[in-house]
């Protein structure tokens, strides 16, 4: 979704089983009771700033002592506070200390009260971090934040955390406590806390959720093995499975919203020819609409123009799934809608089947329609229902975050059963403290491929015995999104859609077209505009120009071939932090496809390395090739703009020859080749 906020940076990402209590409670704990905090009630005079038993927590340029102070002004209780001061624009927050982190058990309840006051009224964000190591920090998936709404006077908050549901005490090995004065980052607050308190207890749950940690599944297959030079062997006798051709997606944000594209708000066709043309010519094998039900026409309408306008550009109904509710899901629609606009499709007598209920009711912030995963659950259910009354074909999709435990292993063992495909929307910042370009392209990629193979797990264990209906994953957004040095949105970082983030999506399409592990994805985003190029496929305000992405998805989609066929062989690995773990995998990822008669032969190969190019010797068996082209995607400026309006900035012939069964050629730095050979 254009312009908004990502899961990974978010700070209101809800929480399963965290209460909040605004009537005052009392502050003394029960008999026998420990406080597992440090210095809660600030009452140890500190000659440093953040007080004994805190830190600062954030990138160290926004590390400024003089905004973590004990202060002795009207505290809530005793003679002193904690005061947090930030400026709008900055990262930095509070945690307790690691060095005093709560040391989670097995089958306990974690409750936290603390008192909290503000100059500004408004959101501030508090939340658990969990670490599996302190030296080094190892990242693990997290409670996450909840908003807390403070103003000028103390409130006291209270907030629960079960080990078995929100976190796992064999993964989660660190338990820290986090103050954030603002929920939006842009927005200039001072928090003041006190009489943090938190107590363990049994948890009353009984029942546990699956651990990520240590549930089995293969592990990311890369097919090449580690070796000094590149060598392929690619083996047409060999299918191993269908191609996943609906990985090849670009979705729509909406039939009109702010865009005005491609109809505007009354109703009226505006796409330039030029640009729907452009679009066909991409050979979409699916894309996605949402917030169908939020247009100024009505829901019906919203749903003929879709329908009418997938004609138009040559994608099929059956491949496109359609989501209904307001942009950035501030409220829902009934089931009985849901019902209607589902009924309407198929009185037209639509192909559409794919039902995504709700885009992104995880993100958390304030007007948002779900305030818990239970929220959200309790709408999917009643309106998968509905929906299931009317389309006995229908595929009902879940929308998850896979990386928080109340968004994504929660709703997948609760609403197991009622959901035929999760929508998981793996964008991609790469989180490592100084990214380089093949964290961008290769770490981050495998990171997500891991997650992505976790996910499928777990949808084995929470859906067994589907009558032959497998459950799948069918992203509906993903791509690189970091962030700019000045907190520039990700749509407007360059990074995102130059040399840089299409080669972090040509990666990802190799593995999800070869292994398999979607059903389908459709990335971010068709159109947009110059000024915010991070996402955009084609600018409405210059209808000429084509972006970096937009190239590779021509392409790609031209050397899809109906059958996956064997590649073995070595190539020169690299690896890369993310998350504080460490992601090993080839420089060179590759996918060869075959046609249904066995008489062409597509390969596509990848350079993840900024600077080494490398000899490319491909042994093809049981294929005797008679011709062989290739093309190569390449550009040499990591700062370029990813709007091009040359296409031979970018896409360049590429000399390869055939001897017998080799194919050689050099594959260029920072590269995607696309090599065809006919019979």
């Amino acid at each position: 979704m254009l312009c908004k906020k990502r899961v990974t940076s978010s700070p209101l990402i809800a929480l399963f089983g965290l209460l909040a209590i605004f009537a005052a409670i009392p502050a003394s704990l029960a008999a026998g009771e420990k406080n597992l905090i440090v210095n809660g009630d600030f009452e140890t005079p500190s000659r440093t700033n953040p007080p004994r038993g805190w830190a600062m927590w954030g990138p160290d340029k926004d590390k400024i002592p003089a905004r973590y102070s004990r202060d002795t002004q009207n505290p809530h209780g005793g003679k002193a506070c904690f005061r947090i001061y930030h400026p709008a624009g900055v990262e930095s927050y509070a945690v307790t200390s690691p060095g005093a982190a709560i040391r989670p058990k097995q089958g306990m309840m974690y409750s936290v009260s603390f008192w909290a006051r503000t100059d500004r009224p408004g959101d501030a964000a508090f939340g658990w971090v969990t670490y599996q190591s302190i030296r080094p920090f190892v990242d693990v998936s997290a409670p996450g934040y909840r908003a807390v709404p403070v103003d000028r006077r103390w409130k006291q908050f209270r907030f629960e955390v079960c080990e078995g549901w929100d976190l796992f005490a064999d993964e989660s090995h660190y338990l820290m406590l986090s103050f954030k004065p603002a929920a939006q980052i842009d927005q200039e607050r001072t928090l003041w806390i006190d009489d943090v308190v938190v107590t363990e207890r049994p948890s009353p749950r009984k029942d546990r959720l699956a651990n990520p940690a240590t549930i089995r599944y293969a592990p990311l297959d890369h097919r090449l093995k580690e070796g000094p030079e590149l060598a392929m062997v690619v083996d047409c006798g060999k299918r191993i499975r269908k191609a996943s051709r609906e990985v090849g997606g670009v979705s729509f944000h909406r039939v009109a919203g702010f865009m005005n594209l491609p109809y505007d708000k009354e109703g009226r066709y505006r796409l330039p020819a030029e640009q729907e043309e452009a679009i066909w010519q991409l050979r979409l094998p699916m894309t996605r609409f949402y917030a169908l039900g939020d247009e100024p026409f009505t829901l019906e309408a919203a749903i003929d123009k879709a329908a009418v306008f997938l004609k138009r550009i040559g994608v099929s109904q059956a491949t496109v799934p359609l989501e209904f509710e307001t942009q950035g899901a501030t409220r829902t629609l009934s089931p009985e809608v849901w019902a209607r606009g589902v009924r309407h499709s198929i009185e037209r007598g639509y192909g559409f089947r794919y039902w995504e209920i709700t885009n992104e009711p995880y993100l958390g912030h304030p007007g948002m329609a779900f305030t818990t995963a239970d929220d959200y659950l309790e709408h999917f259910l009643a309106v998968g229902r509905a929906i299931r009354r009317v389309h006995a074909e229908a595929r009902i999709g879940l929308a998850i975050n896979s990386r928080s435990p109340a968004w994504g292993n929660y709703l997948l063992k609760k609403a197991a059963g009622h959901y035929d495909f999760v929508v998981p929307h793996y964008y991609c910042g790469a989180h490592s403290k100084s990214p380089s370009f093949e964290d961008f392209v290769l770490a981050g990629n495998y990171q997500l491929l891991d997650e992505a193979l976790r996910v499928n797990a777990l949808l084995r264990a929470y859906n067994p015995g589907r009558d032959g209906r497998e459950v799948y994953q069918y992203d509906t957004e993903w791509g690189l999104h970091t962030y700019g040095p000045n907190h520039e949105r990700a749509d407007d970082v360059v990074r995102n859609g130059n040399i840089t983030g299409m080669m972090h999506r040509a990666v990802r399409l190799i593995y999800y077209l070869r292994e398999g592990m979607l059903r389908g994805a459709s990335s971010w985003e068709m159109l947009g505009y110059r000024r915010s190029p991070g996402f955009t496929f084609l600018a409405q305000d210059a209808p000429r120009l084509r972006s970096m992405n937009y190239w590779l998805y021509y392409y790609f989609n031209r050397h899809v071939c109906p059958w996956v066929v064997a590649i073995d062989g070595t190539a020169p690995y690299c690896e890369g932090t993310v998350y504080g773990r460490t992601y090993r995998g080839p420089l060179t990822p590759a996918v060869a496809t075959l046609s249904d008669d066995g008489r062409r032969l597509a390969i596509i190969v990848a350079n993840g390395s900024w600077q080494r190019a490398m000899p490319c010797p491909i042994e093809i068996r049981h294929f005797a090739a008679r011709r062989v082209e290739a093309v190569v995607l390449s550009h040499s400026d990591p700062d370029g703009y990813p709007l091009l309006a040359d296409k031979d900035d970018l896409v360049h012939a590429l000399p390869v020859s055939l001897d017998g069964a080799k194919v050689n050629l050099t594959l260029p730095a920072h590269a995607v080749a696309f090599i065809d050979l006919e019979q």
